[in-house]
């Protein structure tokens, strides 16, 4: 055998394993180039079996075979397993060890058939055997097949160690997946609070939050977007801690007229002001004991801001018209979506009321930061109002898609306010992308092919993985671009691409 022969087979040998980690389908093609470019025949792999302990036939150079097995030192390839060392049989007719097993040559007279076996040895330890039969028509040394099997009998080791570790990080990640998973619904149900639907790490960031603050009487403030459910969190709180049983009220600063929110927060007495014809209590009063959520408190007039800070500091209010303080025992949880640290520095708002009403802030992510949440809160509200106006109504693939690339301006009360309308709409039982705003219409585009995703039934891993991939294969598994079209970051697909096991192609 030439050394241009013994090179070029085992470069084509190394660029076929390296192709692949997959050895059902690499090593047969390698032992059909071994009969092609090197001239043997019936080359043979196997490997051990653990159910039968027995090294068996994995592959051959014909593609047919039976699954039979050697036990250690049974034959020639037992022997070879058995001491981890090659045998040369320089002629099989006269070797009485050799079984002649798996192939049952025939019409062997008059042609000398040699027969090599190496070991395959992963980690210092026998694997399996590669073997094969060369007729020798001239003198030629067995020498150079054998030392040239070995060396491919070494490089099928390499891949098989390599292959036997890749599947073993797959089940390690997979089972990594599983407890993250079940770790994930633990957390999710440890901190499920009534009336918050999400299951996003954003949430459950703050649903954190929530759960360690609620026992305390600190003061909250809440920052985020109008429609990001601000009071739905503040009264979490409220329902989380110990003053559950007490009053939660709740005004909304921005809504009432300045000349009258005063007496809505502080209350009179009789006489106060023209038609104060009797004593009424404030806010404040009523809440004692309990709870105030003062939402949109950036739009506090400063004088009111003073007589607030007053509440926070002395626990105590004076209602219009009276000199005569009364103590009051409430927990004061705000909410903005103001830039409040502006119009400090501008001098809108009074930096010691910010100060103070900042002891714990809680940011709510908008609706476009946690796409994740948005099916499960589309089902949530579907199954709401399916039961308020008693119809049968199911979201069609094309809905929930357009519902995921929308921008949400509006947060979740725009996405709450969407499904209604669409469900008292609705004339055929199906939400489809013709009853959808007209805005968020222009947004889908019209051409694209879609694939039906039941939503009913389906959990919101089962959703949220099959919009991954579809996104993957519309942008040709390109995950910068299929998180543009998601409304994620690249991040967050590689994350989710790894968490449900999604295969992308080489």
């Amino acid at each position: 055998m030439s050394h241009k022969i013994e090179l070029e087979t085992l470069y084509e040998i190394s660029k076929i394993l390296s192709s692949s980690l997959n050895l059902e389908q690499t090593v047969p093609y390698i032992l059909r180039l071994l009969k092609k470019l090197v001239g043997f025949e019936r080359v043979t792999l196997t490997l051990y079996d653990p159910s039968t302990d027995q090294i068996v036939v994995r592959a051959t150079s014909s593609g047919s075979f039976l699954r039979d097995g050697f036990k250690k030192g049974e034959g020639i390839t037992g022997k070879v397993w058995k001491h981890g060392v090659p045998i040369v049989v320089p002629d099989i007719s006269q070797e009485p060890e050799f079984l002649n097993k798996l192939w049952k040559r025939k019409n062997l007279k008059g042609k000398k058939i040699a027969f090599i076996a190496v070991p395959v040895k992963a980690s210092g330890k026998v694997v399996g055997v590669l073997s094969a039969d060369i007729e020798i028509t001239r003198r030629e040394s067995l020498d150079d097949y054998t030392r040239l099997l070995n060396m491919i009998a070494t490089l099928i080791a390499n891949s098989f160690s390599l292959e036997r570790k890749v599947e073993e990080e797959k089940r390690n990640l997979e089972s990594e997946k599983r407890a993250l998973e079940a770790e994930l619904k633990r957390i999710y149900e440890k901190l499920h609070v009534e009336g918050i639907v999400g299951r996003s790490r954003e949430i459950l960031s703050v649903l954190d939050i929530v759960h360690r603050v609620a026992p305390t009487n600190a003061t909250v403030l809440l920052r985020g977007e109008s429609g990001v459910g601000k009071e739905v969190f503040a009264r979490a709180i409220h329902f989380l801690s110990p003053r559950a049983n007490k009053p939660f009220i709740a005004i909304n600063c921005g809504a009432i007229p300045e000349n009258l929110l005063e007496a809505e927060l502080f209350g009179y007495e009789k006489g106060a002001f023209t038609g104060a014809y009797s004593s009424k209590k404030g806010k404040f009063e009523l809440a004692n004991g309990g709870t105030i959520f003062l939402d949109e408190v950036g739009e506090l007039p400063l004088h009111l801001q003073v007589k607030l800070l007053r509440v926070i500091q002395e626990k105590e209010i004076e209602r219009l018209g009276s000199s005569k303080p009364v103590k009051v025992d409430v927990r004061i949880i705000a909410a903005t979506n103001r830039d409040l640290e502006s119009m400090v520095r501008e001098g809108k708002f009074r930096e010691d009321l910010y100060y103070r009403l900042n002891v714990v802030p809680i940011f709510i992510p908008p609706l476009r930061e946690r796409r994740e949440d948005i099916p499960v809160l589309a089902q949530h509200f579907l199954e709401r109002f399916k039961k308020e106006y008693s119809k049968d109504v199911s979201i069609s693939h094309e809905v929930m898609d357009a519902l995921m690339n929308y921008e949400w301006k509006g947060n979740v009360r725009e996405l709450q306010n969407v499904l209604e309308r669409m469900v008292i709409l609705d004339r055929d039982g199906t939400l489809t992308e013709e009853d959808l705003p007209q805005e968020m219409r222009r947004t889908y585009p019209a051409s694209r092919e879609t694939v039906k995703i039941p939503v009913n039934g389906e959990s919101i891993w089962d959703v949220e993985r099959k919009l991954i991939e579809r996104a993957l294969s519309e942008t040709g598994f390109v995950i910068k671009e299929a998180a543009k079209k998601l409304g994620m970051t690249p991040r967050q697909v590689s994350y989710r691409i790894q968490k449900y096991g999604i295969k992308l192609p080489r």
